[in-house]
């Protein structure tokens, strides 16, 4: 209600004014019919309203206030005399209270109003002790200047306890409240030229409370002075508290950072004065019935109420004050401290990294022998372990970013190692070769080979090698060339896996193995002569028709030595296709934990086969990653189609 985009124009202001008017007059109205002390006021719960809005909103709170009591004077029927005239003491009560919290120097620091700390409700009591008893100065004297009654009277007094009891109780509770909604409050300027030494204001201030205290005195012993004298009087009060207004601010207004609503303190504080006020409750119901109220003795009636509340009020206070300023000591400030020390050692990386600081500020709350040192010595050794955990996570991180370069690059060799120039032989227009190899991690077991072990012969090599990562791509670079070198050296297909399968086995501790398939193509009349180790059947397209080219798949190389494995043949036509691919895709995984499966893979050959055999493999590859969606790649995917062209 009070937060605004731009406090300081005059619309904000303006709303101010005219809402601290409304409450005041919704809340003295009621009071000024049913609860009349005598012919000029009542009980007043909206006489805490003042001081509060002018703390809270400077000179626009105090004077909407003023302006709310106008206006219900004027709505009670009180005289013009008395409603024009009390619109100045009204204003200066909410005004003084604004400038004595930001005067007043007590505590450490001048904060905007926050009962926060023990300091700050002591200086609270103080500000409304003051204006309360300065309120009562001006009224008594203007009263008794308009002949209405005399200062020395227990008008006077039912006054200034009105004012320091309802401000005491409800004035808390509002600050505190408007804290924990976050109402913007007006924030002084700290004068830059000072005229009048601020020492001066103080003095004309005092003085005006003396000298109306001095003449309560004289009056009540020696009785009232002229009608003449009593304005020059009052005038004289007056002005010396008007020209308090121009006191200047002379310190910096500081705000004390806090990440909580309201404070551990503030709540104790806060159920002090709940308390308070329910005991004032009881003191007024049980004065009642001692002395119940009539016309002829209302006077009396509540002078005996507001003497009994101030009374328990002072004594309950007083002990109140005492035991906050312990527990505020050595409970509530430290535990404060210490979440601020939390806060800010979390808030920031670099603190986190130099922590001394922390340590430092730690370090006094951890002779305490409470619950309080015990919560000092877990947060430090906290720091500490936090400490050494940065300093070996970031050793750990700078050797993970060393491997994963050094990963980057093995990488980068296993990838070099493939053949991955195409089209492969140019010259050679009979056929056309491609593949694709992704790994699932940095670097992967899966792998393909091509090559020409004579003019008249290729090669087709396709396998997985079990388990993923750096093991399987160093088993990978064994079976690879372990299979080129007895490919080259002139052994059939059947001949190279059983050469391979048994020095893959020798010094084979960790029980690695490869699946792989194997096809050798006689180029100048299509013979080919194919052998599988345990590896899926490749699909081949013959003219219009796709079918998987099976064979009796033999045992795993490197699983077990002296396995005998055994060749088939066929015979390829121009156009002829075989795709070869690793488990990589048919067992994909996506989101519902169904596979990519077989069926899905010869579906897709079956209808984009007759296209660009490099657009063939980049249609599988979408299709898979469609497929997966967001889920990590599980495992290595790689491919290769061979196409015969001989006409």
């Amino acid at each position: 209600m009070f937060n605004f985009k731009n406090p300081d124009s005059i619309k904000s202001k303006a709303i101010v004014l005219t809402i601290c008017a409304v409450i005041f007059v919704l809340i003295a109205i009621p009071f000024r019919y049913f609860f009349p002390i005598f012919q000029v006021s009542e009980l007043r719960p909206a006489s805490a309203l003042p001081p509060v809005f002018g703390m809270m909103f400077g000179p626009w709170g105090a004077l909407g206030a003023a302006s709310g009591n106008l206006i219900a004077d004027i709505i009670a029927g009180y005289p013009p005399e008395i409603y024009l005239l009390g619109f100045i003491p009204q204003f200066l009560y909410g005004y003084l209270s604004y400038k004595l919290w930001y005067s007043l120097k007590i505590g450490e620091k001048i904060t905007k109003p926050r009962i926060n700390t023990v300091w700050n409700l002591i200086k609270f009591l103080i500000v409304i002790f003051i204006t309360s008893t300065m309120m009562s100065v001006l009224l008594g004297t203007f009263l008794e200047a308009l002949n209405i009654t005399n200062i020395a009277s227990p008008s006077t007094l039912i006054i200034q306890f009105n004012n320091f009891e309802f401000s005491m109780i409800f004035g808390i509770l509002i600050i505190t409240l408007a804290n924990f909604y976050k109402i913007k409050m007006y924030e002084p300027k700290k004068t830059k030229k000072i005229l009048i030494p601020p020492k001066v204001f103080d003095i004309l201030l005092i003085s005006a409370i003396i000298l109306g205290a001095f003449y309560a005195i004289y009056s009540s012993i020696f009785g009232q002075i002229s009608n003449n004298y009593m304005i020059i009087l009052t005038i004289s009060i007056y002005l010396m508290a008007l020209f308090y207004i121009f006191k200047p601010i002379v310190r910096e207004i500081e705000e004390k950072k806090t990440f909580v609503k309201i404070s551990l303190t503030e709540k104790i504080i806060s159920f002090f004065i709940i308390i308070g006020a329910i005991i004032a409750i009881l003191v007024g119901i049980i004065a009642f019935f001692i002395n119940p109220v009539s016309v002829e003795n209302i006077m009396s009636f509540w002078e005996i109420v507001y003497l009994s509340i101030a009374l328990v009020l002072g004594i309950f206070y007083i002990f109140s004050i005492i035991f906050l300023w312990y527990i505020e000591k050595g409970i509530t400030t430290p535990i404060e401290s210490l979440s601020q020390i939390t806060d800010d050692y979390t808030s920031s990386e670099e603190h986190i990294k130099h922590s001394e600081h922390t340590l430092s500020n730690i370090k006094k709350y951890t002779k305490d022998n409470s619950e309080i040192g015990i919560l000092a010595i877990s947060l430090k050794k906290m720091v500490i372990n936090l400490e050494k955990y940065m300093e070996n996570l970031k050793k750990v991180t700078a050797e993970k970013e060393r491997i994963n370069t050094e990963l980057d690059i093995a990488k980068k060799i296993q990838s070099s190692m493939l053949p991955n120039e195409f089209p492969a032989f140019p010259e050679k227009t009979e056929i056309d070769v491609r593949a694709m190899a992704e790994p699932a991690k940095e670097v992967g077991g899966d792998f393909y080979d091509f090559f020409l072990i004579d003019d008249d012969h290729l090669a087709i090599v396709i396998a997985d090698v079990s388990g993923k990562g750096i093991p399987a791509a160093l088993f990978m670079v064994i079976a690879k060339t372990l299979i080129k070198n007895n490919a080259q050296s002139g052994n059939t297909p059947e001949k190279v896996f059983i050469n391979v399968n048994n020095q893959l086995c020798e010094g084979n501790d960790q029980n690695m193995f490869v699946t792989a398939w194997m096809g050798v193509l006689e180029i100048s009349t299509g013979k080919f002569t194919f052998v599988n180790a345990g590896h899926d059947a490749p699909i081949l397209k013959e003219e219009n028709t796709y079918d998987w080219l099976k064979s009796k798949p033999g045992f795993v190389l490197g699983g077990m030595e002296d396995i005998k494995y055994s060749q088939n043949e066929i015979c390829l036509k121009p156009k002829d296709r075989i795709f070869l691919y690793t488990d990589g895709i048919t067992e994909a995984i996506n989101k519902k934990e169904e596979q990519f499966g077989e069926e899905r893979l010869f579906e897709i050959i079956k209808k984009k086969g007759d296209s660009e055999i490099s657009k063939v493999l980049n249609t599988v590859k979408n299709n898979v990653d469609i497929f997966v969606g967001d889920l990590d790649q599980f495992d290595d995917i790689t491919m290769l189609i061979l196409e015969y062209k001989k006409k």
